[in-house]
């Protein structure tokens, strides 16, 4: 019996193994680093690489402390056993986000069982934000990585009678806590103290509050994790670092719009309701269920499967404090809400796994018929909006709708004819196919839109000792990490784009020659200038590339 049980726990991992090699690691560095971020990130971890110095981040060799080391060690380890690349850049959040499925399944099977952790994994495996941010080079997928992990052993720790057992736990979830500092910064402490405090009010019991010893050694492992890099950051930097990371890049980007992130209160509605795709109408449902049963649940300890109630509700404020925490930032970005969802993935499961072994009455028909229909429309708009974006996909349209349209009609026959498991299994099944043709599509289309590496290789093939590469009206991040960072960087680690003729005609006399990338426009313009001789080198799109010089 105990083999037989083993051998489906061992078939559940390897499921689990597959689905994340597909949704995480297939193409991870078939595409360009892209955005301002992942090069700027990717170029941090392999200047520390460089300089062997795992605690001031710098960008072309000046210091730069928006962000904590977390995402920088982990990248520059990355980046040392396999070689500076996309896939070396991006590998630790694949990890992390395989790390998250598995504590996700971990907690599932604890508190209800291997179906229950298996349907918590996949439910935050394919929504697009798990999938995306598993494939980005940013402090996103390690924060919540952390995070997660933190919270999980918090959960556990609660929930376990064994002194020893519990004591483990709640070192391990203050461990995780001290990471997330070191991944993110203060928000990694905030959130654990407002879920305890919450849960502390509606369960009235100290369970999941550590005591004596269990404080004392939780608090040692989180202040340990965060003094490896706090500690000497302080002693090196000092009132810089405090000013930089902690005012501007906490309070100031919390209070003001000095970053240009802006957005409505309401800005992370959509995004949670679109980031948690196919599952939005079970979350919901799960949510409103919580409401309507929030009494017996909150305050019930022994009645039977209290463990899994409990963790709803847990799951439930985890959700709730980093969505009302960001709603009221003045600076948004659809990134910040990507803890959550794994909680939210949670109590999708748990809807699904009702689901799952339902009786075949009215309302779970309407449920069931939820699911596709939400499914495939919201398939059929993605695939326009992407059409839209990206203007890439008019070859294979037609062969999409189709196969949404029928997807969805065979989805409404299944929930129709309460054959809700055929009905999971299908919405699984397209998800995984999905995947390979999704990355085939897009990745090129994607990169062409959000990355400029082809004016990065013209640059690096016509290089002059000392050449800079500098922005003349126009720069993106991309060429920093695919030149190396070859080009002028202020005090803050901040690249410098000029933007008179004047200017750079100063910088030019003092370097003798450089490459300027800028926009056609622009390269017109500087031709035409009776003050300079200039080159041109290539072109991608609307921007070019040009040697130039000063004329004497």
């Amino acid at each position: 019996m105990l083999a037989r049980r083993l051998q489906k726990e061992m078939l559940w991992l390897l499921l689990l193994t597959g689905v994340c090699g597909l949704f995480f690691f297939y193409r991870l560095g078939a595409m360009a680093l892209i955005g301002p971020d992942e090069p700027r990130y990717a170029q941090v971890a392999r200047e520390m690489l460089a300089r062997r110095d795992p605690i001031t981040p710098t960008i072309g060799g000046q210091p730069w402390l928006e962000k904590p080391a977390l995402t920088y060690w982990l990248m520059a380890l990355s980046m040392q056993a396999l070689g500076v690349s996309e896939f070396a850049a991006r590998l630790p959040s694949a990890l992390l986000a395989t790390a998250v499925a598995f504590f996700l399944y971990g907690v599932g099977r604890r508190v209800h069982s291997p179906l229950y952790g298996f349907f918590a994994a996949c439910c935050f495996i394919v929504t697009p934000m798990a999938f995306g941010f598993a494939r980005g080079a940013t402090t996103d997928m390690p924060f919540s990585a952390t995070l997660t992990a933190g919270l999980c052993f918090l959960f556990l720790a609660s929930e376990a009678t064994a002194p020893r057992s519990r004591a483990r736990l709640f070192i391990a979830a203050g461990f995780c806590f001290g990471l997330a500092v070191l991944a993110k910064g203060l928000v990694g402490v905030l959130f654990p103290i407002l879920i305890i405090g919450s849960s502390l009010f509606l369960r009235q019991s100290l369970r999941i509050f550590p005591r004596g010893k269990e404080l004392a050694w939780s608090g040692l492992a989180f202040l340990l994790a965060c003094a490896s890099w706090y500690g000497p950051m302080l002693a090196r930097h000092g009132w810089r670092f405090i000013n930089e990371f902690f005012i501007e890049h906490h309070i100031q980007r919390y209070t003001t719009g000095r970053f240009q992130h802006p957005g409505p209160v309401y800005y992370y509605l959509p995004v949670l309701l679109v980031g948690m795709f196919p599952w939005t109408p079970l979350l919901l449902l799960a949510l409103a269920r919580l409401l309507r049963e929030r009494r017996g649940v909150a305050s019930s300890e022994d009645s039977e499967n209290q463990s899994c109630a409990r963790l709803k509700v847990f799951a439930a404020l985890w959700i709730a404090w980093p969505f009302l925490f960001f709603s009221f930032s003045q600076s948004k970005l659809p990134g910040y809400l990507l803890p959550v969802i794994p909680a939210a993935a949670l109590l999708a499961a748990a809807e699904l796994l009702r689901l799952w072994g339902a009786s075949p009455d009215r309302a779970m028909r309407l449920q069931a018929i939820s699911l596709p229909i939400f499914f495939f429309a919201i398939a059929g708009a993605a695939l326009l909006y992407a059409q839209r974006e990206l203007g890439e996909v008019n070859a294979t349209k037609p062969l999409l709708l189709v196969g949404i349209g029928g997807g969805a009609l065979v989805g409404i026959g299944l929930a129709l004819a309460a054959r809700q498991k055929a009905l999971i299994l299908l919405i699984l099944s397209v998800c995984v196919a999905s995947v390979p043709v999704l990355l085939e599509i897009f990745q090129p289309a994607i990169e062409r839109k959000e990355s400029h590496r082809t004016l990065a290789e013209i640059a690096l093939k016509n290089f002059r000792p000392e050449e800079k590469l500098v922005g003349y009206g126009w720069f993106h991040h991309t060429l920093t990490f695919y030149t190396n960072a070859r080009s002028i960087y202020d005090e803050r680690g901040r690249v410098r784009i000029i933007f008179s003729q004047k200017e750079l005609r100063e910088i030019a006399h003092d370097l003798g020659s450089m490459l300027v990338v800028t926009r056609w426009r622009h390269v017109r313009e500087l031709r035409s200038s009776p003050g300079f001789d200039v080159e041109l080198l290539g072109s991608d799109g609307e921007y070019g590339i040009v040697r130039l010089k000063v004329l004497k």
